[in-house]
């Protein structure tokens, strides 16, 4: 009986494991797709026939295992749709495998009533923790049941219930821990891959993430014999709020010049903060006029906005800005970087608060 246990145990724990590496790259709750919570059922019904098929005899028509843990799971980080799928796949198969008696009938019903009142918990407003106790309380109450029915021995009854209820309680804390280690490990993957790629004070896309998508979008112009703006821009001056005003200060002017950076741009652009006060757009599927119209309105939107430094004080600023376009003004496409650089750089040393356009000609228009 304990190697049963033992191996029940094992399965549970390596199947948790391995289903990490795709819960990762999912949110599985209560606001997922349909689909997502079908294929959650279907996970937590497939764990429990492979338990099933290990389960503990512990009376000539009666078997036991962890069959009920899965089911669990399901419901408390998907709701209420997956444990009522995994349910029904766990008792079919109790049918189909052990074929149809009294005590597969019995197994059945208990199943049934797990999954609904692991739905019914599953809603409450309560922390996970919670949920886990009122569950295994249940569980464990659902189970006696059966125990009663099919025993006849009291003796029996009581040492088959403590033997059941002290492996599913031990089990049941160990998987709630390891459950909740493993979404703590998730929300600090997903914490340092935004990280990685997300500005921490602007929510804009960063430098890292102006290669990479880069890289990517300009292949795809090339593929696709498509147009790509490049617009550059620099906050004037904002060395001298800084010291001014201070660095919270100018921390509030980028997030506010960042949000209306985001409400200027099509839905399809790529806004990033390459550094400091230095800000870039990618325009996809843009030429030169289309770029220059959202620079100038980029300009004027920052140059006309209130800037608010305290709540009845505010300051003006203004930015640069240099704009680049493939390919019919840079035919070059590695070169969009230079020459946007280029164009803001003339922007600033020819008085700032100014859109300039590349120009090859004579290199700045």
């Amino acid at each position: 009986m304990v190697s049963e246990i033992f191996i029940n145990s094992c399965i549970l724990i390596a199947f948790i494991s391995i289903s990490q590496n795709f819960i990762r790259r999912k949110d599985i709750n209560y606001k997922s797709s349909f689909l997502l919570k079908f294929i959650t059922g279907l996970w937590a019904g497939l764990l429990g026939v492979i338990l099933m098929m290990y389960s503990v005899k512990i009376a000539p028509t009666i078997i036991t295992d962890f069959r009920a843990l899965p089911i669990l799971l399901s419901a408390i980080y998907g709701g209420v749709i997956p444990p009522i799928i995994a349910s029904i796949i766990i008792g079919i198969f109790r049918i189909w495998h052990f074929g149809i008696s009294y005590a597969s009938i019995i197994a059945v019903i208990a199943i049934i009533l797990m999954g609904i009142g692991f739905c019914f918990i599953s809603t409450m407003k309560v922390t996970n923790k919670r949920k886990w106790i009122y569950s295994i309380g249940y569980l464990l109450t659902v189970n006696l049941f059966p125990i009663i029915i099919l025993i006849k021995d009291p003796s029996s009854i009581f040492k088959i219930f403590i033997a059941y209820s002290l492996s599913t309680v031990i089990m049941s804390y160990f998987i709630f821990k390891y459950t909740e280690y493993i979404n703590e490990a998730i929300k600090l993957y997903w914490k340092f891959r935004n990280e990685a790629a997300v500005d921490f004070l602007t929510g804009l896309n960063n430098v890292r993430q102006f290669d990479k998508v880069f890289n990517i979008v300009a292949q795809e112009t090339i593929r696709n014999d498509g147009y790509l703006s490049l617009v550059f821009l620099d906050i004037d001056f904002f060395k001298k709020i800084n010291d001014t005003y201070g660095h919270n200060i100018g921390d509030i002017i980028l997030k506010d010049l960042a949000d209306i950076l985001r409400n200027s741009c099509r839905i399809y652009d790529n806004v990033f903060r390459n550094g400091g006060e230095e800000f870039s757009i990618l325009l996809n599927n843009c030429q030169y006029d289309g770029a220059m119209e959202i620079a100038e309105r980029i300009r004027k939107s920052i140059e006309n906005n209130k800037f608010f430094i305290s709540d009845k004080k505010f300051i003006n600023i203004t930015i640069s800005i240099g704009v680049s376009t493939y390919p019919n003004i840079t035919q070059n496409i590695n070169e969009l970087l230079e020459h946007a650089d280029n164009a803001l750089y003339k922007a600033k040393r020819t008085g700032r608060n100014k859109v300039v356009l590349y120009n090859n000609e004579d290199n700045i228009k």
